[in-house]
């Protein structure tokens, strides 16, 4: 018997589910088709890939390391069918982008319009994360473009081309007078401030200035999504450290916002896509909108396009 796409999607269904019922279902399959159909990747490759127990479903260490070989084994035989479809039927496909929530929020919703305009029949299948996540989302083959700043080592997987420069700068609650005079990080234990997580771009940025930072600053909430952010300011739970990207978010222009001094202190924000592996015209079509809609929005001072 050889491995087939029907065992990799049991096996990315289950792994995503966390359960065999729920998989099955989704899949529409018995469960007992299922259980069947897993059981005979295992004996093929020779490894066990879930842990089953009477109240979960765990992928052991052997399917946690096949999981992003399977996803990007579908998503490539994916992309192969919309190649195929496209040539066929014109300027039609779908493709799937992860962008961090501040590009995402202030550039995309343009480039979405003019893509529903020119190109309808394109589907576009959007997914927020942490810079992090975008890289990691990439080099698995989950997404055919990616959208957020470089954290980590990705490696020789990715190829990468710089969308803008945005510096950094606090956003403060409604009404609050941001201080007189200079900005910097030492000035940031003033407040209270909300955390980010750490694969994020603006953390690494503040570890690389200023390590010790977050010791000596009173900061006992973390946050990651930008609307909760917002709303936090919003409610004077803290001041945020935010990149002038995530202050040209249309429902935040009205909240007081001052960048740092120092004009090192800035997220570099990149497209990303996979080394090696050819874009499908979808995604292609995706990124030429995207470098025509990029020059029109009305970004804060502190954004900088590249050339």
């Amino acid at each position: 018997m050889n491995i087939s796409l029907r065992h990799l999607r049991a096996f990315s269904a289950v792994a995503e589910a966390e359960s065999f019922t729920a998989a099955a279902r989704q899949l529409f399959l018995t469960q007992s088709t299922l259980t069947k159909t897993i059981r005979e990747l295992e004996q093929e490759i020779g490894l066990t890939l879930f842990e089953r127990t009477t109240r979960k479903v765990a992928l052991t260490t052997q399917g946690n390391a096949f999981l992003p070989v399977a996803r990007r084994l579908l998503n490539d035989f994916e992309l192969l069918l919309s190649d195929l479809r496209e040539k066929s039927a014109g300027s039609s496909g779908s493709v799937y982008v992860a962008s961090g929530m501040a590009f995402a929020s202030s550039v995309l919703p343009e480039v979405l319009k003019r893509l529903r305009r020119d190109y309808p029949c394109i589907h576009v299948r959007l997914l927020d994360d942490t810079s992090g996540g975008v890289v990691r989302r990439i080099e698995s083959g989950e997404v055919d473009i990616g959208i957020g700043s470089y954290v980590g080592a990705a490696g020789d997987k990715i190829d990468k081309r710089q969308l803008l420069s945005a510096r950094l700068g606090l956003m403060f609650p409604p009404g609050f007078e941001p201080p007189a005079g200079p900005l910097n990080c030492q000035s940031l234990r003033q407040w209270p401030l909300l955390q980010d997580e750490s694969d994020t771009s603006i953390m690494s940025a503040l570890e690389r200035s200023h390590p010790e930072l977050w010791q000596q600053v009173a900061s006992k909430i973390t946050v990651t999504n930008l609307d909760m952010q917002f709303c936090l300011i919003r409610a004077g739970v803290g001041a945020c450290v935010l990149s002038a990207l995530a202050a040209s978010h249309p429902s935040a222009r009205d909240l007081p916002y001052r960048l740092f001094e120092s004009a090192e202190l800035q997220r570099d924000v990149h497209v990303f896509t996979r080394r090696g592996v050819p874009l499908s015209p979808a995604a292609f079509t995706f990124l030429q909108v995207l470098d025509e809609v990029l020059p029109t929005i009305a970004f804060h001072p502190g954004v900088t396009l590249s050339a």
